[in-house]
Formats: C-alpha cells, structure tokens, sequence
C-alpha cells in the first residue's frame, strides 16, 4: 500500500515513539502489515530467531523427553507457520510454568501459555528453527507421534539421563503405595520401540524394569507398553532421575 508523505511521517513518528502496530492500525485507519513494513526499516525486525546450540546435554535430553512424552506439532502452509506445543492438565499448572521456563531459557524464545479449556493447557512458540531440533534427537512422524516416536542412537548416557526425567514427569507415573510402604513407578507409551529404549536405559543405570505389553485390539485401541521399574530400584530411580513429581511425592518414601 503507498502511502502519502503525510501519513507515512505519521505512521513513522508513532513507531519511533513506542506506539504500538495495533493502536497506530486503529488511529490511522492502516493495516498492521503496512505499519510493519515501516517498522522494520526503522527498528529491525520484531521478531526474534531463537539461540541455542545442540551439546547432546542431560538438559537437552530433559527437553525431548518433554517433548515426546506431551508435545505436538503444527504447521500451517497457507501461513507458514510452525507451531510447536507442550499439552498439560490444569491440576500440572505448576510444572507446566517449570517447563515453560525450561524451554525458554534453553531456547531463548519466548513460549506463551494457552487455556485451552477448563481441564487444558498448554505452551507454544511459533519458529521453524525450534519445530525441527527435536529431529536431531528424535525420530518421529509428527502426525502420529505418539506410536512412532522413538531415540536416535547417537544419544549421550547424561541426554539420556535427563531424557528419563522428561519422559517420566509427562506420561509417567510415581505413586505412593502407602499400605505396602513402596512407591510405583512406570511409564506408559503406545511407541513399542520407545519403550524397550526405556527398558535399555534404565538397565544401563542398573535400575531392575519389565516391559509389559497391554493388548487393547478388541476394544479397537493401540496397543500400551508399560515400563515398570521393580521395588528395589525405585529410591535409585528418585535419586539419579529426579523427578518433577518427586516433589509431590510423600517424603517417607522408602
């Protein structure tokens, strides 16, 4: 759209002055993609590429494990976007502002936090340099990404480590059996190949598991494979893991 010299000079001394591109839209009747254009050439581009660097680290792993245990993927062609999200339940509201700030620090982008609905949330950031980290860890198809994720095998002891930690505070569980003074711990998924991953890591860090197979066919369901840890590795899954839902946990845990 051209603009006079009258109103460009307008539109130029509001965004000099800190106006925002909504409330100058509205004052001066002008799309915000105009008004965009304009402040680009004046202060740069608002929008800001995320930093980070891939170093196969305990917290990278913590970040994939986040991510295949309750992440998704978007991308929209006719916008170009490229979504990524994190999906809690609302009574996760705390760890889903721990993983909020994990993200964020990690990355050095800004994740809003959506309500999605009353029992839903969730984190998202909109960058195609973030939409395909997770390949250089994870292999996935990301429209069935739940049955098909699994770990590359180039993976570090201290990624997977921390891979563990992300798994287990998403779709794992640590319950506290108080009659039989014991804590459960497992981690469910419908990735068979992640799962036996699981078993394998765990075996690694000498912490005793079964992989046990839940058929659901009949009920025209996927297939869950359960990864338990056995009683006596349980304080040592705590210990070397810890778990977010750890906190939550009773302190007598044995």
């Amino acid at each position: 759209m051209l603009l006079s010299d009258e109103l460009r000079n307008k539109a130029c001394n509001k965004i000099r002055n800190g106006v925002s591109i909504n409330k100058i839209s509205k004052e001066l009747h002008l799309g915000k993609s105009t008004i965009y254009y304009y402040y680009k050439k004046i202060k740069g581009k608002k929008f800001v590429e995320p930093e980070f660097k891939l170093g196969n680290s305990r917290l990278e792993g913590e970040i994939n494990g986040i991510f295949a245990g309750d992440g998704s993927q978007y991308y929209d062609k006719k916008r170009g976007h490229y979504e990524v999200n994190v999906h809690f339940g609302v009574k996760n509201y705390c760890y889903a502002i721990y993983v909020k700030r994990l993200f964020e620090n990690y990355f050095h982008k800004t994740f809003r936090l959506n309500w999605d609905s009353d029992t839903q949330i969730r984190i998202r950031t909109q960058s195609r340099k973030i939409f395909n980290y997770f390949q250089n860890y994870l292999s996935y198809d990301c429209h069935i990404k739940h049955c098909t994720v699994k770990l590359k095998d180039h993976c570090s002891s201290a990624f997977k480590t921390g891979f563990l930690k992300g798994m287990f505070d998403t779709d794992g569980c640590l319950k506290v059996v108080a009659k039989e003074n014991r804590t459960r711990i497992f981690y469910s998924t419908t990735s068979e190949q992640l799962a036996f991953q699981i078993g394998d890591i765990l075996n690694e860090l000498s912490m005793k598991n079964k992989v046990y197979t839940i058929d659901r066919s009949r009920r025209g369901e996927k297939t869950i494979f359960l990864v338990n840890v056995w009683k006596e590795s349980t304080n040592r899954f705590i210990k070397t893991i810890k778990p977010f839902k750890a906190q939550r946990a009773d302190n007598s845990v044995r």
